[in-house]
């Protein structure tokens, strides 16, 4: 059984604990929640229930002894995605002991090939031939396209739509109900606006909006 500790403490963080409880108590999954590790003393000793175990540059001393404990790294936010991926290597925990967590009502074709740290939420959709590296996350009823091929850190909201055969970088942030067409490219570093349309190739750090998506005037 993998003991889980979650990375952050608001927000997403919150979603995923809840998703692994509801995995475990609902599903039968072979995984124990042990808490949060999160640095906002304003929360106190837990959030919903589940313990805040230490503070986020501490836990992995503490907890680094025990070989059934494992990670999940919940920090990002869309306007300092860059930030806080520096911020999860400065922490030093190897990639091996970030756990994949995809929950039991998610459907990830046999073919995807899926690498450390991700996380895939209830009703998610990895079509076959996906190809997606580590650190992303992707909450539930989102969809990838067929022999999609994506790098690290990315972030993929509710209801979102990549389509097949895209090449995306790292670090990108896909909003809400956003949409992407097949076979385009997308950088590193791009925030994808609420229910924005993307049709064309996107490069680095764009701040892409609308229907069909343009980038954000300066």
């Amino acid at each position: 059984m993998k003991k889980i500790i979650i990375i952050g403490g608001k927000g997403t963080p919150v979603v995923i604990a809840e998703q692994i409880l509801n995995a475990v108590e609902k599903f039968g999954e072979k995984y124990e929640l042990l808490g949060f590790a999160f640095d906002d003393e304003s929360f106190g000793d837990e959030i919903n229930g589940i313990p805040i175990l230490d503070k986020t540059y501490n836990v992995y001393g503490k907890y680094k002894k025990f070989e059934d404990v494992f990670y999940v790294y919940s920090l990002y936010r869309s306007d300092v995605i860059e930030e806080r991926v520096k911020l999860r290597e400065s922490l030093k925990i190897p990639i091996e002991k970030y756990v994949s967590f995809v929950h039991p009502l998610a459907t990830v074709a046999r073919s995807a090939q899926i690498g450390y740290g991700n996380i895939i939420l209830a009703n998610v959709v990895i079509n076959p031939n996906v190809k997606i590296g580590n650190f992303n996350t992707f909450n539930s009823n989102s969809l990838v396209g067929h022999d999609t091929v994506m790098g690290d850190n990315n972030f993929v909201a509710g209801h979102s739509v990549i389509g097949s055969n895209l090449k995306i970088g790292n670090g990108n942030f896909f909003g809400l109900n956003s949409s992407s067409k097949n076979f385009i490219k997308i950088g590193d570093y791009n925030i994808i606006g609420m229910a924005a349309n993307l049709v064309k190739d996107v490069q680095s750090r764009q701040i892409m909006i609308g229907n069909p998506a343009r980038p954000l005037s300066k």
